[in-house]
C-alpha cells in the first residue's frame, strides 16, 4: 500500500508520518513547494504519476477570525482544491481520506453532534468546510471523511499553543480570555494521526465503509477548564501567575463536541482521554527545540 499525504509538514501530517514511518508503511509526504494543493494542475499531474493507494488531505484553511477577512483564500483551499483532489484521486481509483470540521454544523445543539445531522454552518469557515465534503461527495465515491472537534498540539497555531505562547511572556498584563459557555472535545494531533492510521490500514485491506464520520477524544469540557488543565501543566515548566486566566461568559454557547459511535462500531477506534494527551503536548512545547 502507498500512501500520499498532502500537508505532512503540519500539526496532524508530521504525526501521521511518524506513524506510518513506525508501522514500516510506504508514503510520501511532499513539501509545500513540491506540491501546493492549489496547483490544481501540479495535483493531478503528481497524483497521477506516484498513483497511491490512499490520499490523506490533512491540508486545510482553519483560521475561523481569518476567514472572514479572505474568503476567497479559504474557499480556495477547503472547496476547490479538495474538489480538483477528489477529481483526481476518482481518475487514478485512489481512495481519499479527507480531515473535515465540527464547524459545518452551527454549535447550537446541547449534546454531541451525530453523522445524522443536517450540517448548518456559520460563517466563512465552516461553510467552506461543508461545501468541501459536498464535493467529495459528488466527484469521489471511494472517501472518508473525518469531522474533528477541537484540534490541539504543541506545533502550530492552535487553542493549546495560542495559550503556552501566551504564558511564556509573564511580562504581558492582559489577562486571557477563555469561555466556559463554548464545549468541545480537545483531541491532540497525535490522537488524530492514530485515528488516520487505524482508518488506512484497514483501506489497505479492502474495508468499504465509505462516508462521513466524527472523532474527538472522550470527555468533552469547556474552553476555560481546557485552559486551568493547560495552565496547571505549564506551571510545572515556569511560573505563571494565578490571574492570568479570565473566564468569560459574555459570548453566546457554542457546542463543538462530536459523537464518535459511528467510528467507533465500523472500525473499532476507541476514544482516547485528552487530560494525559494534554500533559504530553505541553511537556514536548517546553522540551523540543
Amino acid at each position: 500500500m502507498e500512501v500520499l499525504i498532502i500537508g505532512g509538514s503540519g500539526q496532524i501530517g508530521q504525526e501521521l508520518c511518524r506513524l506510518l514511518e513506525s508501522h514500516q508503511i510506504s508514503f510520501r509526504a511532499p513539501a509545500r513547494h513540491e506540491l501546493d494543493i492549489e496547483d490544481h494542475r501540479n495535483v493531478a499531474r503528481l497524483i497521477e504519476k506516484w498513483q497511491p493507494d490512499v490520499v490523506v488531505n490533512t491540508a486545510g484553511y482553519r483560521a475561523a477570525g481569518k476567514a472572514q477577512k479572505e474568503p476567497s483564500r479559504c474557499f480556495s483551499y477547503n472547496r476547490d482544491a479538495v474538489s480538483n483532489l477528489a477529481d483526481t484521486c476518482h481518475k487514478v481509483g485512489a481512495a481519499l481520506v479527507q480531515i473535515s470540521s465540527w464547524r459545518v454544523f452551527d454549535g447550537s445543539k446541547v449534546d454531541a453532534y451525530t453523522e445524522k445531522d443536517t450540517p448548518n454552518p456559520e460563517g466563512v469557515l465552516g461553510n467552506s468546510f461543508w461545501q468541501g465534503e459536498q464535493q467529495i461527495h459528488q466527484r469521489c465515491p471511494r472517501h472518508i471523511i473525518l469531522r474533528l472537534s477541537w484540534i490541539i498540539s504543541h506545533l502550530g497555531r492552535n487553542r493549546a499553543t495560542k495559550l503556552l505562547d501566551n504564558f511564556s511572556y509573564p511580562e504581558a498584563e492582559r489577562a486571557l480570555q477563555t469561555h466556559i459557555n463554548h464545549r468541545g472535545c480537545p483531541t491532540t494531533a497525535e490522537d488524530v494521526a492514530r485515528v488516520l492510521l487505524a482508518i488506512t490500514q484497514q483501506i489497505g485491506c479492502n474495508t468499504e465503509c465509505w462516508g462521513t464520520y466524527h472523532y474527538s477524544a472522550a470527555e468533552p469540557t469547556d474552553e476555560f477548564t481546557l485552559a486551568e488543565v493547560i495552565f496547571a501543566e505549564a506551571s510545572q515548566f515556569q511560573d505563571i501567575p494565578n490571574e492570568r486566566l479570565h473566564e468569560d461568559e459574555s459570548e453566546k454557547a457554542i457546542n463543538a463536541c462530536l459523537d464518535g459511535r459511528n467510528l467507533r462500531n465500523t472500525f473499532g477506534i476507541m476514544p482516547r482521554p485528552w487530560r494525559s494527551a494534554v500533559a504530553r503536548l505541553v511537556r514536548n512545547y517546553f522540551e523540543e527545540p
